[in-house]
């Protein structure tokens, strides 16, 4: 049984070939992943920006004073947690007596 050239399938070229697609896919991915990044931030600047113009016309909707906002912001916002500090404390060893001789 003769195998023709033409017809077979170089299983080398086959490979090499799937792995350049496989790279340049990645590259693809990278670089659409670049882009959303910057596109993401910028966004959320707009949107903190949007943001920050709300909030700020409520407070003088409704004549919110700082005092006000910081009380509500300790009561609802989410607490911080403080680690006190643990002072090290000695084990204390009991010595051991001389073995009587």
């Amino acid at each position: 049984m003769a195998t023709d050239n033409k017809t077979a399938i170089d299983p080398r070229a086959e490979l090499a070939k799937m792995e350049a697609e496989e790279a340049a896919a990645k590259l693809k991915a990278e670089k659409l992943a670049e882009e959303n990044a910057k596109k993401k931030e910028e966004l959320l600047a707009k949107l903190r920006e949007d943001d920050l113009k709300d909030v700020l016309a409520k407070v003088k909707l409704h004549g919110f004073t700082v005092t006000d906002l910081r009380s509500s912001l300790k009561k609802k916002g989410a607490a911080r947690k403080t680690t006190a500090t643990k002072r090290a404390t000695r084990k204390t060893t009991t010595r051991r007596k001389p073995a009587a001789k």
